[in-house]
This record gives structure tokens, C-alpha cells and sequence, in this order.
């Protein structure tokens, strides 16, 4: 069965809206602490606004979406307002993504992946792991997520969110491995995860960077000589573990799950490096 995409997210940002709606909007997003309720329901309507704006338009190039980004209207004051212009930006997109299929041509913020198939993927997993900000900060039991959408948002992290960092390396750096981690979901492909450091100083202005940076290897001699840790645990628990959201596993309704790392605790040491990087 193939997730539907559309449902899941209009199910999901309902969910968050419904979360946030009678929560303090100066409350602390516990997941995201420099964000408050009223950041966070922000940061939905904005990005359902931006990737609607980016299919509508037929977007492919930087120019362009610098173009939307400057044309974007600005955060109105108020939760009822937040509220209301969450709900158009939902639809809006939507909209534009039950209008055009997944081979259609469309910018996105990875080389790798320039088509609506994966902005339908991103939107499907983003909505669902800000519905569980959403449930946290208003402390509420944490809805579990479906199977089929845990373990697609597994491999969304390990196939685009972590390997996108490569993008963003800069030429006056450079990457060295430092480590492998093996991530074993139950009753699915265990997957070796390659963890890099790229680090450099900054030509104009001296500052000195030192950053992880993971990605899947396809070949295992990659892997020879580096300190190596093992995650495992149930897709449900290891979704919400590559996104972050770990602490969410205490206060999910009605379900156990955990995670287990075990292994060289210097492998242990870089992979918590990376998931500290964390996905807004």
C-alpha cells in the first residue's frame, strides 16, 4: 500500500492546528526550544505558503524561488490569525499538489532531487513530525504514527535530509569519515550509515567550522577502520529518533518504543553529533 500523501497531510496539519489552537502561544516548543506554539504554527503556514508558491509557479531555478521568498506575505499577529492563514496555506498546497504528479519538474533543496515526487514526500513527513511538536508542546499523549509513514520517513531522512548536508560543504572545506553506524529497523533492510566531519576556515572572516555531516554508504570497504555503532528498534521509534524527536517516545499514546545504540562510543559520540544537528 502506497502512504496517500494528500490525506496524511491535511490529517496532520489538522492535528496540529487542533494542538495549537488552545495552547499558550508563548509556550515553549520542546522539540525546537528557540521556537514558542506561536513560532511553530508559523513556520507550517510558512512553509505551506512557500512550496505552494514554488508548484503554482512551475519553479526550477534559484532565481525564482528567490523571487517567491521576497514576495512572501508577512506573519500576522494572533493566534485566530495564524489559524486562519494555516488552513488557506494547506489547502493551497494541496491544491497544487493533487493538480500535478511526481515526475513533473520542480525546484527543490537538494541536487539530487528536483521533482514534485519528492516536495510530496518532504510535506508528507514535515507535517507529521511538526503535528508531534504540536502535541508535545501543548502536552498532549503523542499520536502514534502509522507504520507505513515511519518507516517512509526513516528512509526520507536517510536518503535526502542527512545526505543534503553535501550540498551546503563549502570549497575552502573539506570532509574526513569518522565514523559508521548500522541502523537496523525491525523487519526491514538494515542500512550503513557513513559519518563525516567537514571542517575549514571561513576566508572572509576566520571563523572556524568543525560540522557532521551522514550518508548512506553503498560500499562496505568505505566502512574499514572507523569506530562503528549499531540503532536499533521499531520503525516508529527510529522515525522519530533520525528526526530528533526522541523525546517524543515518552509520551506517545497507547504504544512502547525505543531505540537502541550500541558500539564504539566514539561512533556513538559523532552519531549524537549528527542527531543533534536536528530537522525543523
Amino acid at each position: 500500500m502506497s502512504i496517500d500523501a494528500i490525506a496524511t497531510i491535511e490529517r496532520e496539519a489538522e492535528r496540529f492546528a487542533s494542538a495549537l489552537a488552545a495552547t499558550d502561544p508563548a509556550q515553549q516548543v520542546p522539540t525546537c526550544p528557540d521556537w514558542t506554539a506561536a513560532d511553530l504554527l508559523w513556520h507550517l503556514v510558512e512553509v505551506h505558503e512557500f512550496w505552494a508558491a514554488v508548484l503554482s509557479t512551475g519553479a526550477t531555478a534559484e532565481e525564482e524561488v528567490e523571487a517567491i521568498e521576497s514576495g512572501l506575505r508577512s506573519r500576522p499577529e494572533g493566534t485566530d490569525a495564524l489559524l486562519e492563514r494555516r488552513e488557506a496555506a494547506t489547502a493551497s498546497l494541496l491544491a497544487q499538489l493533487e493538480a500535478r504528479s511526481d515526475e513533473d519538474p520542480a525546484w527543490f533543496w537538494f541536487s539530487e532531487r528536483q521533482d514534485v515526487g519528492v516536495t510530496r514526500r518532504m510535506q508528507t513527513h514535515e507535517a507529521t513530525i511538526h503535528r508531534v511538536d504540536a502535541e508535545l508542546t501543548a502536552g498532549r499523549p503523542v499520536t502514534p504514527l502509522g507504520s507505513e509513514i515511519a518507516a517512509a520517513g526513516l528512509e526520507h531522512v536517510l536518503h535526502v535530509m542527512w545526505p543534503s548536508a553535501f550540498d551546503w560543504i563549502p570549497e575552502w572545506a573539506e570532509a574526513r569519515p569518522v565514523a559508521v553506524v548500522e541502523i537496523r529497523p525491525e523487519g526491514g533492510p538494515t542500512r550503513l550509515l557513513g559519518i563525516s566531519r567537514w571542517s575549514g576556515t571561513r576566508p572572509r572572516d576566520g571563523q572556524e567550522f568543525d560540522e557532521p555531516v551522514g550518508r548512506l554508504l553503498t560500499d562496505p570497504a568505505e566502512a574499514e577502520g572507523l569506530p562503528r555503532a549499531t540503532v536499533s528498534g521499531p520503525a516508529l521509534a527510529l522515525d522519530l529518533w533520525a528526526w530528533g524527536r526522541a523525546r517524543a517516545l515518552d509520551h506517545l499514546a497507547g504504544v512502547e518504543a525505543r531505540v537502541g545504540i550500541h558500539g564504539d562510543s566514539e561512533a556513538i559520540s559523532q552519531l549524537e553529533g549528527l542527531i543533534a544537528e536536528g530537522h525543523d
